[in-house]
């Protein structure tokens, strides 16, 4: 957090900003020469309180431009084709008025007070949360290393050595890792120098170990072989009895085929999965494990997402969940109805089945064992405390646990109403549902695992809370460092990119066949990849920090991207290529983001240039006053998109918002609609060379994307837009509900650090994990269970 030398910069930095800039008070604007002229040119469109009159000015007059930037935009553009009515110090007393009544982040936190809404656990921190409960009962979830799956080759086909080379006592089985599986042994056998005495008549192998997706959703899973085969995902067990999700044991010919099955998985953790295969009496045989995750490719499932090491399953809620309330730009959980309740209700009926049917294994017992009752009772106590994220007093003890084992018929019965209840309850599905003044240990290990893992405290942060040091300063920054760093967090944090970037819009991308042939489905699979390993090193390598975001001259290319985007085609998997600066620089560039910015045949200036105002830049924009269809017969043929868009965008209405956002957008005019680098369009040379007006009213050369991403490295109303976009990832609340200093006090620390992106992910947990507030009280949906 800041300390005292940050904090006496903040303070002299405040005495250092003009009287003009500093905030009105009420009995100040009720007599400022700027309110009569307000009255007299403005609040017929905009209404006297600035929230515009419905059909004349819909949107309010708020936004982050600076009083001096904000009074040339008046003298420029105010009133409508009548500017001529309010310039030089009428322009600037109306903008000061303005600016202190509405417009500025101080007159919006007093006219309207950020508060900390009471909210429920979104769609994707129910599932996690349901998940990492029964999961703590198993033991800590780690994500393992990546490499492969560890195979074993047995000579026999049943997964055994045979018996005549164990009676010789000649090896007839090897280990290895392999790095993906996708073999084809043809009429012969495995290679490798303990597999000599192995017959092409007979073997079999096991691969196991983990299996790590990045996405949440229905995953495909493909066995292509002539042989038999059977795969289990996310199952402990390899039994007759178990859930397999691939049974191609007894294969019909010797013909290659392919068995599928789907599985739904939540991205950013790891499952067990396990693939047996053999072949017995049969002419050739191969074997290849390949899957389709959402919104991907078919294709073998890569080294990167596989490891040897053996992870615990998981229960997966699969049931569907209506989306999260997403007004006002990040997802939060405030929206109630019945099919949001019915889907938890599914949930607790969905994890109490699975507590039944695993039960004697989570509580490590036997049904034989005399103490099964007892270890059942410490369970159900250990797993409404784990639920409700602090231990429970007697008297909760006797309600929330006891009372479902009184008139059970069975302890089995009672454990699963104890399940459904508690997953059920508001103690669950609002983790801050207690009004307090001041939060207690277990407050903040709930609200840190919140905020950074989307779930509940794991075994450690319990053990940490009970010792009270997530309540004490010394401590609780250490713990947050520690969780900051954790996979969970790595997780949540590629969620954050996903958003910030728009990634939606490349869901399902396409592009024209007749103009973009070399697109496909998996070249946008591996350009998704591309990004995100690009986001990874931006945010977790060493030395790294939010203006390699910007500035990074780098793409991470396979030999698919290498012949579309490098210098030179390469061999083998994904590899860091740096490319000439002025072609490539950060994620503004990244091919992936684009081409989803961009139409189906043709650039989009207007789209990349509403993305780079509104998510880099960090400058407001109106809603359009009317939506003007892009029509390629409105424009001559030779047109280029540049002269296109200055066309269509020529009308005064539209330029008070395309003042910004077509600068922005030309920039980017070199890169085409799947992001190759061009020098022509329409057989014209290239123009991305424009004039932009900032929010300080200076005007500044854009050359092209270097400048862009320059400009957004170095401005702080950038860096402080990015603050808020995490800020609202990670907490899901205004940050000015924290308080009207926090984005100072968040800005000057991610400032000190050198903007380095895991000290602000911590500096926002820290803040929003402390902080003393009051709440309302849950809605009537939950109201009537305890």
């Amino acid at each position: 957090m800041v300390g005292i030398t940050s904090r006496r910069f903040l303070m002299l930095a405040w005495l250092a900003v003009p009287a003009s800039l500093q905030a009105l008070d009420p009995s100040q604007l009720e007599n400022h020469p700027g309110k009569a002229i307000y009255q007299k040119l403005c609040s017929e469109c905009h209404a006297d309180n600035g929230r515009g009159v419905e059909g004349l000015a819909d949107e309010p007059l708020v936004g982050s431009r600076t009083l001096e930037s904000l009074a040339g935009r008046i003298e420029r553009t105010m009133p409508e084709d009548e500017e001529h009515l309010c310039v030089g110090g009428d322009a600037k007393a109306v903008a000061e008025y303005v600016y202190h009544a509405f417009y500025s982040e101080e007159a919006r936190a007093r006219n309207t007070p950020a508060r900390i809404d009471l909210t429920r656990l979104t769609a994707p921190q129910y599932r996690k949360s349901v998940a990492d409960l029964i999961q703590s009962f198993r033991g800590t979830l780690q994500y393992p290393e990546t490499g492969g799956l560890e195979a074993s080759y047995f000579g026999g086909y049943n997964f055994n050595e045979r018996k005549r080379q164990r009676d010789q006592k000649k090896k007839d089985r090897f280990d290895r890792v392999d790095p993906l599986v996708r073999f084809d042994f043809g009429t012969g056998i495995p290679k490798h120098a303990d597999a000599q005495a192995f017959s092409n008549q007979e073997f079999s192998v096991r691969w196991q170990g983990s299996i790590l997706p990045e996405e949440t959703g229905v995953y495909e899973f493909v066995v292509r072989t002539r042989n038999g085969a059977t795969l289990w995902v996310n199952e402990k067990r390899s039994d007759d009895l178990s859930d397999k999700t691939i049974d191609g044991w007894v294969a019909p010919s010797n013909e290659v085929r392919e068995e599928t099955g789907k599985i739904f998985l939540i991205g950013g953790r790891p499952y067990p999965i396990r693939l047996e295969f053999f072949t017995y009496k049969e002419e050739k045989s191969s074997v290849e494990l390949l899957w389709k995750p959402p919104h991907g490719v078919l294709h073998t499932i890569p080294r990167s997402h596989l490891s040897p090491v053996w992870s615990h399953e998981s229960l997966i809620v699969d049931i569907p969940f209506p989306a999260d309330d997403r007004s006002v730009g990040y997802e939060r959980g405030t929206s109630i109805s019945k099919a949001w309740y019915d889907a938890v209700t599914g949930g607790a009926v969905q994890a109490a089945d699975y507590i039944a049917s695993h039960l004697d294994e989570l509580v490590r017992s036997k049904p034989d064992d005399p103490q099964r009752e007892k270890k059942i009772h410490d369970f159900a106590e250990q797993f409404v405390a784990r639920a409700f994220r602090r231990p429970l007093n007697s008297e909760e003890k006797a309600r929330f646990v006891d009372s479902h084992f009184q008139y059970a018929k069975t302890v089995d019965v009672g454990m699963r109403r104890l399940v459904l209840f508690t997953l059920t309850a508001p103690r669950f599905l609002y983790p801050d549902w207690q009004k307090k003044k001041a939060p207690d240990q277990w407050d903040v290990a709930a609200r840190l695992a919140l905020v950074l893992w989307d779930s509940l405290p794991d075994h450690r942060l319990i053990g940490q809370a009970a010792k009270g040091q997530t309540s004490h300063p010394n401590t609780v920054e250490s713990i947050t460092n520690q969780m900051v760093w954790d996979w969970r967090t790595k997780a949540k944090i590629r969620g954050f990119f996903y958003h910030w970037l728009e990634l939606e819009r490349s869901v399902d991308l396409s592009k024209d066949k007749s103009i973009y042939p070399e697109f496909s489905d998996a070249v946008l699979a591996d350009l998704k990849t591309s990004l995100f390993l690009s986001t990874d090193e931006a945010v977790w390598g060493k030395d790294s920090n939010y203006r390699d975001l910007m500035l990074a001259n780098s793409l991470y290319l396979n030999e698919r991207l290498s012949k579309l985007y490098g210098k030179e085609p390469l061999k083998g998997g994904f590899q860091k290529v740096s490319l000439d600066p002025q072609r490539r620089t950060g994620v503004i560039t990244h091919p992936l983001l684009l081409s989803s910015l961009a139409y189906h045949d043709k650039t989009s200036p207007i789209h990349r240039g509403v993305f780079l105002t509104r998510n880099i830049v960090g400058m407001t924009l109106n809603s359009p006053p009317m939506a003007n269809e892009f029509k390629e017969g409105n424009f001559a043929p030779n047109f280029t998109m540049r002269q296109k868009v200055t066309e269509m965008t020529r009308d005064k209405a539209c330029m008070s918002c395309h003042v910004t956002i077509n600068p922005l957008g030309f920039s980017l005019e070199h890169y085409d609609a799947m992001g190759r680098w061009r020098m022509k369009d329409q057989d014209q040379p290239v123009d991305s060379v424009s004039n932009f007006k900032t929010e300080d009213g200076e005007t500044i050369e854009l050359t092209g994307a270097l400048d862009v991403a320059k400009f957004a490295a170095d401005t702080p109303s950038a860096h402080r837009t990015f603050i808020q976009q995490m800020f609202h990832h990670l907490a899901k609340q205004p940050v000015l509900a924290y308080g009207p200093d926090t984005m100072d006090t968040l800005y000057i620390d991610f400032e000190t650090s050198g903007f380095k992106i895991p000290e602000l992910v911590k500096n926002i947990a820290l803040t929003a994990s402390l902080h003393s507030s009051e709440t309302s009280t849950p809605q009537t949906a939950v109201a009537s269970a305890p």
